[in-house]
């Protein structure tokens, strides 16, 4: 399985650079979804990331397509409610695209329209979803059978899940709080198979 960090927008740039910087060894990928920064904050922490080595293949730019593009980053997460893959894709010919979706309906769609990956949730409850019912593993483990690009699971996801995600075809989860704890590396580790190897290294 893979793991996939996800950025809780609640952290200055100078924060976020130094959790980025600190996990890294821990992540397959980060979704920046920076919703309240502007695209100036974006680039520049883009900017000190790649002054720092950091592996930028590694980001993935949450609804901004045009900073992705800019920036030369070659991933850029897609809304179910913003800019659909078949537009992302004209638009921005040289980046791939994840899609965010809520049902094997919308999961087919987006296959069909070119998306690379499909993030499905919220799976488990989890305090950024406080209220909301929680959609559960069955039309999860259904979008992963049914598609043939990868599916990420996202939403209360706790280490142990990650089995049984596992056994049912799901290519990996995203997480938000651990990243978000200010012991963010303790944190993550906790998702890895042993202290060290991080459960994303099997695929």
């Amino acid at each position: 399985m893979k793991l996939i960090g996800v950025t809780d927008d609640c952290h200055s740039v100078d924060e976020l650079l130094l959790k980025l910087q600190q996990t890294a060894p821990f992540f397959d990928a980060f979704i920046l979804r920076e919703k309240s920064k502007t695209d100036e904050q974006l680039v520049d922490l883009v900017l000190r990331l790649m002054d720092s080595q950091f592996p930028l293949d590694k980001l993935i730019i949450h609804a901004r397509p045009d900073v992705a593009n800019k920036l030369s980053i070659k991933k850029a997460q897609l809304t179910g409610y913003g800019m659909s893959v078949t537009d992302a894709q004209t638009s921005f010919p040289s980046l791939k695209f994840g899609c965010s979706v809520h049902s094997l309906k919308e999961a087919l769609q987006a296959e069909e329209d070119g998306a690379s990956w499909l993030l499905y949730g919220h799976v488990y409850a989890t305090q950024s979803k406080e209220g909301l019912t929680p959609r559960g593993t069955g039309e999860l483990f259904e979008i992963a059978s049914a598609c043939k690009i990868p599916v990420y699971a996202i939403g209360g996801i706790q280490p142990e899940h990650l089995a049984t995600l596992e056994e049912h075809d799901v290519a990996g989860v995203a997480i938000l709080s651990p990243l978000s704890h200010p012991n963010a590396v303790d944190e993550v580790k906790k998702y890895s198979r042993n202290g060290e190897v991080f459960i994303g290294k099997d695929n």
